[in-house]
């Protein structure tokens, strides 16, 4: 990420806090929305990318397009986001995507609901990783928006609540060069960012109690100096131990990886 767009999100995260007392999922479906929309449309996305452009432009420009479809406050952050300078246009529009996941953790954390969010996006996750037939549809380039919407409807029904629910739908709708289980991997770890913990993946052989999960969570959460969000995945091939990966840093002790060790060893 360029450095003039790290400041820029930055900074668009400052101006959007003060909305976010009174903001509901609405105004992050209509973040998430203008993000869509500019992505879709080259020369909406040139306009309010340019930072050489017109303020006026560009506000006649969003007024036209979303004046009627969203709220004031949504409008007059759109305009904001694109006073900001952004190294290119599809930062500008990632930009509208990251902080449509912001105002929503943050709404989650607002309503104590942010665990429950956070597990909810990982359960999506593996549903959808888990169907190869499932993945092949949903990145189907034949297949229209539409389709992969009411594909993701079907599937989760009522089962996810309306935050985790929305994000989904958006992350389909995000999906555009990227796996769905990629963009709600990325949609997780920005939920978690919201409450300053990193995530956590840990994969044993067999299901943990409560005990051993509240356990490895403080004994992670002391080595790596803040609280961990632990997703626990079940998988019998590493026979036993504990594999644990963290930000890209895998921490390898299963019996699995110790016995390829001592093969290397003895070869």
């Amino acid at each position: 990420m360029a450095s003039s767009t790290r400041q820029a999100l930055a900074a668009a995260k400052e101006a959007v806090t003060p909305l976010l007392k009174g903001a509901d999922l609405r105004f992050a479906e209509e973040l998430f929305t203008i993000g869509a929309s500019v992505a879709s449309s080259i020369q909406l996305r040139n306009l309010l990318s340019d930072p050489s452009g017109e303020a006026k432009a560009k506000a006649g420009a969003l007024t036209a397009v979303f004046g009627k479809s969203v709220s004031k406050d949504a409008l007059a952050f759109a305009n904001t986001l694109s006073g900001l300078r952004w190294s290119k246009g599809s930062d500008l529009v990632s930009a509208f995507e990251q902080l449509g996941v912001y105002t929503v953790a943050s709404i989650a954390a607002k309503t104590g609901t942010l665990s429950q969010l956070e597990d909810e996006l990982f359960a999506a996750r593996q549903v959808v990783d888990s169907d190869q037939e499932l993945q092949q549809a949903l990145s189907s380039r034949q297949a229209s928006v539409e389709s992969k919407l009411a594909l993701v409807a079907g599937l989760f029904g009522k089962k996810l609540s309306a935050a985790a629910s929305l994000l989904v739908r958006f992350a389909v709708v995000g999906s555009r060069h990227q796996k769905l289980s990629e963009v709600l991997e990325q949609f997780g770890k920005q939920v978690s960012a919201v409450a300053s913990r990193l995530v956590a993946t840990v994969t044993v052989a067999q299901p943990l109690s409560a005990a051993q999960i509240k356990k490895l969570e403080s004994t992670l959460s002391a080595s790596y100096g803040q609280e961990l969000n632990l997703n626990v995945e079940i998988d019998p091939s590493i026979l036993g131990g504990v594999k644990v990966q963290v930000s890209g840093q895998v921490i390898d002790g299963s019996i699995a990886n110790r016995l390829n060790q001592a093969k290397l060893q003895l070869a």
